[in-house]
């Protein structure tokens, strides 16, 4: 939509006149506009405007439709969540978009948009950026340090915002202003290309020629202001009477002083933003000619009010506790001043009803007239009924789709009901008839003044117009083993790896991998052998196996018996199941189709084909048996509830069983409510029933009086018959005891069955199985899940009342993670004490079932609202009003436990909060400091993410075997238990040659500066088997690094020749100054007419040599590279040929 379609003059009427006295700066107020017209009376404005709202979810719809209306990006600037804590690590998304809008608005942006809380906070100053053009000329060397100055950090690899990366000539970085990272490719100090890409997928995108890279800090500490800030924390601290408050403050100075004078910016330095000159308002940085919008002024002034009230209270209490100084109160611009500084704009009300506009007084009202746009929902003979009433009365009709499919869809629509369409103009008076427009605008309104119909996305359809689809994460985690962690030999076993070795021969340099055996024993690996080599996965802290030894041998061959009658177990299983023939349920489609319209999120695209695959095998004559896998909060209910519908349709009963009566309740609720409109008859069976109501449900049941039943195990007892039971859906079965599974297995054998989940499982599981398991996995997450504020933060009593409360307040819940069964019910008094307002519960592991149950349903129905429990935080329990989550003792546990953790908050679509504490007096061992390093940068969903992921589903894996195949996987490392899976299930068993390659293959250092990087292109080549693979990794390599030198060059062919001589039995490869040879275990090897045709196509260049072991020997070329290659070529046509 043009910028200007929209104007006073083409609106006429009243508007011209309100369009003058905003002009000219008259206090104006306007009522009766509902939302849609706020919004369009703003977007006539052609000057620039702030446009406030009382809550964030308001200013995102504003700026939204702002965006549409005025054809400009309008500026959406956000609240920090918190002002007042000083914070160690904080993640830092939310701080990221609040300098990215600040920049805009710096630069000029016209149209800006804020809630209230937003614009009382204290604003960055307009820090400089740095802007990098094709062509031109920087300072390479001190390009580094000059983004360290700007807030950015320097990492190996970038995954995250604010992190860059150098290598060589090219340094990749993810500017905290754009939506992917950039490579920039240097030449000296000129600029030669700039490359964005896909952080995901690390897809190369389209070419730029210039990138713009705004700092990263909110405060950039100038040397001239430490002796002001050392003043002020300095006269801070007198302030303070309570011995304990006085050191928990002192602390504090003492930490900022250190990092300040440490020079680079830190993120703790927000906290001193009321004591430095170069601090501002977002109001410093608009033009004084700029008009203020005020969206609804009594809710606006009512969230202020609140603001500074809870505000004043917290500055309080944390002051008590020592956490903050006296200047913290001026976080937020003191209410007189605030007031004061509105008074200086043109100020514009925007009200639905009369009311008082609170900040100015108006010397001119509007009461503007439109009426609401008819819904449709999807029904869409009534629109165009409505249409042609319209056309007919004159008024001309304006629609907006949300997306180019939607358009081109109803475009058609109107055409074959006979309703001409026409393009869009520039202008609304050029507006003829109908036209339609694929951008966003929620709902419309009807101008009769102006014979105008608007009619918005969500006028017209249930959903919203998806925009962008989540891509899949590239590729499965890092597998290669990095220097200090265990390692799996196939043929040794489990080692620990110190590190890599380069030898110099006559024949060239290699490089080696040593690692360390039981009784100090080393072994070399030569690196093009690095797929031999796994990363260990499984306990932690494996024994490690012994060189020569025949244990490890032994331990292989046990493994390797488990998975073989695993295998036939699973194979016979699945054959007697394809044998039966099972219930076929009708697609009835137009049916399924209004249910699955009436789902009020947008699937994702993994829901989306585990409901094709379901519907696929319940439409079909076997006997469904397929695993749903997905994390929790994924959408896998929405997928059962839909298995249930088409079940329920076709005529039959179905059943929903969960491990816990909790879980059962959350069903039944999430049931009764997706149902409601569809009239299918949902009951429950689980404790909380009497047993009289047991009686009248299950007599029901067998009289076919209940669709769908939901309950715990309570559904296996003889009790329970069924009048037709056509499919049985199982949560979490791993949690189900031994004597449950068997009656499930019982029940499984010829009715439909969906297994569900919360544990994800690996990819290479996941193939290796499906062939024998029908797999659905879910690994998009939901697209309106809030990201979760991350904290690492010093234990206090102080912080803790202060987190609790500030939930409570809102409404919320708080889950406090305390890890320690003896001491957690005094813990859980000393927070009743400390929270006298909140009401306290707590659940761990050793409790009497029933009380704990009992404490977790009363967290779940909201009668309590702080749960104080250990690490067994119900798995599937969604719980959407708890937001904050606290765990003590962060330091003592592993990554994936906090990530799981991290994901127990969040699942709503308001910002949720976890705290990570720590004790500050305590002696933390290295490996704690690392871990809570990791925290801190796992903040950023970073490479922690990958190590969590890989860690969860190593567990899922061994949900999803069993608990004696999980064993096994400990014995040998997850990777090599895949391998021997794979091989079992296959069929295929490929050993690969020895190699005796006497050649200068490795990869310098001055070419991939990072160990963990260098280790995982080591494997990453040497895991090369196809031509695909080996222009994928050669691809990659390039992209990150640059043009390969010959080193890791030659590292490819060996690769490619391996995985080529693996097809044709051959025991051994060498190749060195003095000979060239392929080596055959045996004649029959050689006795190949792949080879022979190979043979007589290269006949002037070999002979075949018979003493000893059988040798294909070929003549050698002017250098090692080049006579490997010819090797290559030899090898390549024997496998091509037919």
């Amino acid at each position: 939509m043009k910028n200007n379609f929209f104007s006073y003059e083409n609106l006429g009427g009243e508007y011209v006149s309100l369009g003058n006295d905003i002009r000219l700066g008259v206090p104006t107020a306007v009522f009766g506009v509902p939302e849609p017209h706020k919004y369009i009376a703003a977007a006539l404005n052609r000057g620039r405007l702030l446009y406030i709202t009382a809550d964030a979810v308001s200013a995102h719809k504003a700026a939204e439709a702002l965006t549409t209306l005025t054809g400009e990006q309008a500026v959406l600037l956000t609240a920090k969540d918190d002002v007042l804590l000083y914070k160690e690590a904080v993640s830092r998304d939310a701080l990221f978009a609040r300098l990215t809008a600040a920049d805009k608005i710096y630069g000029g942006a016209r149209v800006a948009v804020c809630d209230i809380e937003a614009a009382m906070q204290l604003f960055p100053a307009n820090h400089p950026s740095l802007v990098l053009n094709v062509g031109s000329d920087y300072d390479y060397s001190s390009f580094p340090s000059k983004l360290v100055a700007m807030g950015y950090t320097r990492e190996y690899e970038v995954e995250a915002k604010g992190s860059f990366a150098v290598r060589g000539d090219i340094i990749d970085i993810f500017p905290i202003n754009l939506d992917n990272p950039v490579r920039i490719d240097f030449f000296g100090d000129t600029v030669e290309k700039i490359r964005p890409y896909d952080v995901l997928s690390g897809e190369r995108l389209k070419e730029v020629s210039s990138v713009k890279i705004i700092c990263a800090a909110e405060v950039l500490l100038s040397q001239s202001e430490l002796p002001a800030v050392k003043a002020a924390l300095s006269l801070g601290l007198k302030k303070f009477a309570d011995i304990k408050a006085f050191g928990r403050a002192r602390t504090i100075a003492d930490d900022i002083i250190a990092r300040a004078e440490g020079g680079t910016p830190f993120a703790g330095a927000s906290y001193l933003m009321p004591v430095l000159e170069s601090t501002m308002t977002v109001f410093d940085a608009l033009s004084p000619d700029t008009v203020i919008y005020f969206d609804e002024c009594k809710l606006i002034h009512d969230r202020m009010e609140g603001l500074y009230s809870e505000h004043e209270n917290r500055f309080k209490e944390l002051k008590a506790g020592g956490e903050v100084f006296d200047f913290s109160l001026e976080q937020i611009i003191p209410e007189d001043k605030f007031f004061a500084i509105l008074s200086a704009f043109k100020g514009v009300s925007l009200q639905t009803f009369f009311g008082s506009t609170f900040f100015f007084q108006p010397l001119k009202t509007y009461t503007l007239h439109s009426t609401p746009s008819p819904s449709y929902l999807n029904v869409f003979s009534d629109l165009m009924t409505d249409v042609r009433n319209w056309l007919k009365g004159g008024y001309r009709v304006l629609v907006f789709t949300g997306s180019a499919a939607r358009t081109e869809k109803l475009t058609q629509s109107f055409i074959d009901e006979g309703l001409p369409v026409n393009p869009l103009p520039d202008t609304l008076t050029a507006l003829r008839g109908v036209a339609v427009c694929s951008e966003e605008f929620a709902h419309g309104l009807i101008l009769h003044e102006d014979k105008l119909v608007i009619l918005g996305s969500g006028d017209l359809y249930t959903k919203s117009a998806v925009t962008r689809r989540i891509r899949r994460r590239r590729g499965d985690m890092f597998t290669a083993p990095e220097i200090g962690q265990y390692a799996v030999h196939e043929k040794h076993g489990i080692g620990k790896i110190t590190g890599t070795q380069k030898i110099e021969t006559t024949d060239g340099i290699k490089e080696y991998i040593s690692i360390e055996y039981k009784g100090g024993d080393v072994l070399y690996v030569p690196v093009e052998q690095m797929d031999i080599l796994s990363k260990y996965v499984g306990q932690d802290n494996p024994q490690l196996s012994k060189i020569g030894g025949a244990d490890f041998e032994k331990i292989k061959e046990r493994v390797r018996q488990s998975i073989k009658k695993m295998a036939f177990d699973l194979k016979e299983l699945y054959a007697e199941r394809s044998k039966k023939k099972g219930f076929r349920f009708p697609e009835n489609t137009a049916m399924m189709e209004e249910f699955e319209d009436a789902f009020i999120y947008e699937e994702t695209p993994d829901q989306l084909s585990s409901i094709a695959e379901i519907k696929a095998d319940m439409c079909s004559d076997k006997v469904m048996d397929r695993l749903l896998c997905g994390d929790v909060g994924y959408g896998k209910t929405e997928v059962a509830l839909r298995a249930a519908y088409l079940c329920i349709l076709g005529g039959k009963q179905a059943a929903i069983m969960c491990p816990s009566t909790i879980l059962s309740e959350q069903h039944y609720n999430t049931a009764c409510a997706r149902f409601a409109e569809f009239g299918v008859r949902v009951d429950k069976l689980n404790r909380f029933k009497t047993p009289k109501q047991q009686q009248e449900t299950l007599k029901k049941l067998a009289d076919g009086q209940i669709d769908l039943i939901i309950g715990t195990h309570r559904l296996l007892s003889s009790d329970v018959k069924f009048y037709d039971l056509g499919l049985l859906v199982l949560d979490e079965e791993q949690r189900f005891g031994v004597e449950h599974k068997e009656k499930i297995k019982h029940i499984k054998n010829d009715i439909d069955c969906l297994t569900m989940t919360a544990t994800p499982i690996p990819r290479t599981l996941h193939m290796s199985l499906s062939g024998i398991r029908d797999i659905s996995t879910i690994n998009t997450p939901p697209q309106k899940r809030m990201p979760v504020q991350t904290y690492v933060v010093e234990e206090t009593e102080t912080l803790i009342r202060d987190a609790c409360v500030r939930e409570i307040s809102r409404g919320g819940q708080v889950f406090i993670l305390y890890n320690r069964v003896e001491t957690i019910s005094s813990f859980a008094g000393k927070i009743a004490e400390i929270v006298p307002e909140g009401r306290v519960c707590y659940a761990h592991g050793r409790m009497d079932k029933d009380l704990l149950e009992g404490n977790m349903m009363a967290f779940y129905k909201g009668e309590k609202n702080i749960l104080v429990t250990t690490t067994i935080i119900e798995n599937g329990i969604d719980l959407p009003n708890a937001n904050t989550i606290i765990v003590i003792d962060a330091d003592r546990l592993g990554i994936s436990q906090l990530y799981q953790l991290r994901g127990r908050v969040g699942r709503s679509n308001r910002l949720a909060q976890a705290y990570f504490t720590f004790k500050p007096e305590k002696v933390m061992t290295s490996d704690a400091a690392a871990r809570l390093k990791a925290i801190m940068q796992f903040t950023e969903l970073g490479s922690g993410f990958k190590i969590a992921m890989r860690d969860l589903e190593i567990r899922g894996a061994g949900n999803v075997l069993g608990a004696e195949q999980h064993g096994h996987m400990d014995k040998v490392g997850y990777e090599l238990y895949s391998k021997m899976l794979k091989e079992e299930l296959s069929g295929e068993k490929l050993t690969p040659a020895e190699l005796d390659i006497k050649a200068t293959a490795y990869i310098p250092e001055n070419y991939i500066e990072s160990p963990a990087g260098r280790m995982d292109c080591y494997k990453q080549i040497a895991e090369i088997r196809t031509v695909e693979d080996y222009k994928r990794v050669c691809l990659s390599i390039e992209e990150n690094y640059g043009n390969m030198p010959d080193e890791v060059l030659n590292l490819l062919i060996i690769a490619v020749m391996k995985a080529y001589a693996a097809k044709f039995d051959v025991s051994k490869i060498g190749v060195s100054s003095k000979e060239a040879y392929l080596e055959f275990s045996s004649l029959a090897s050689l006795n190949n007419k792949k080879l022979s045709a190979a043979m007589d196509k290269f006949a002037g260049g070999i002979h075949v040599s018979m003493t000893g072991s059988p040798r294909i020997n070929f003549n050698l070329a002017s250098t090692p590279s080049r006579t490997m290659l010819y090797l290559t070529k030899f090898l390549k046509f024997a496998a091509s040929f037919t």
